[in-house]
């Protein structure tokens, strides 16, 4: 039964490229290497190794659950080949030609996984034009993603307009009697609101803020008119005032009403952390 079990672990040594997307490898060393060549990669050169003549080179895997087997050739072979050997059984895998590059003939990768318990596996390779050099494969963990919400999340209003100043202009929300102003701020982002109302006779606009349903405060206008700041279709607008919105631990709804006939126009900003 163990024989089968090691068998059918040894059927699946040829992994395929995809599957090596989803690991990280690290370089192993063998314990008793004979000669060595290097090899160039992209990042660094590693060196490859093969045995002493008709010698085993073997591998400690305590704490190794998948290996990664790298080859190459300075010998144009018929049917290279090597041989795995686990817990006293030993099987043979052919070689496959991946490139030949620089002169070397570089061979596919061989992918395997470590029975649970073995402390060590060995490679032999009777070929001597052949080196090799394990890589240790380790599952890559996904980082886990992380849901930002937006800023702010505005669910309703009663339409844009903007508002000008020293021929610069900025970009308000409108809300009445029949529309409030409702929007969200997320991520724990604390900010103000500067608002403006639209006189249109001797009334005082009033509104109310509220934070999460609740009412915060209500407040009035004066009949005073700014000269500074314009709006396309508003003949008179009030001077400005500045609302401080309630803290924000994480995530508030706000609501801006109209309690008088007036259209307001409401810019939130947010504080500078």
């Amino acid at each position: 039964m163990k024989k089968q079990y090691i068998m059918m672990i040894l059927i699946c040594l040829m992994g395929s490229i995809a599957l090596a997307q989803d690991y990280r490898t690290s370089i192993l060393d063998f314990e008793n290497p004979g000669s060595r060549r290097i090899r160039r990669f992209e990042d660094a050169n590693h060196w490859f190794y093969r045995s002493l003549p008709e010698k085993s080179m073997s591998i400690k895997t305590e704490d190794v659950e998948r290996i990664q087997l790298r080859s190459f050739g300075i010998e144009n072979l018929r049917r290279p080949h090597l041989f795995i050997i686990i817990d006293g059984e030993r099987n043979r895998f052919d070689l496959n030609l991946d490139e030949q590059l620089n002169g070397y003939y570089i061979y596919e990768d061989i992918e395997f996984d470590i029975p649970q318990g073995t402390s060590s596996i060995e490679v032999l390779c009777y070929q001597r034009s052949i080196y090799m050099r394990p890589y240790k494969m380790s599952i890559v963990q996904p980082k886990p993603v992380v849901t930002r919400l937006p800023n702010r999340q505005v669910q309703a209003h009663a339409g844009m307009i903007d508002i000008t100043h020293n021929n610069t202009s900025s970009e308000y929300y409108t809300f009445n009697p029949t529309q409030a102003l409702k929007f969200t701020h997320n991520n724990g982002r604390e900010a103000i609101v500067y608002v403006r109302a639209r006189l249109t006779d001797r009334s005082l606009p009033v509104f109310s803020v509220y934070h999460n349903g609740e009412l915060v405060e209500t407040v009035e206008f004066s009949l005073a008119r700014t000269t500074k700041y314009s709006a396309q279709g508003v003949r008179h607008l009030t001077i400005g005032r500045r609302i401080e919105l309630p803290e924000n631990a994480d995530s508030s709804e706000y609501e801006l009403r109209a309690e008088s006939d007036h259209m307001f126009m409401a810019r939130p900003v947010f504080v500078q952390e």
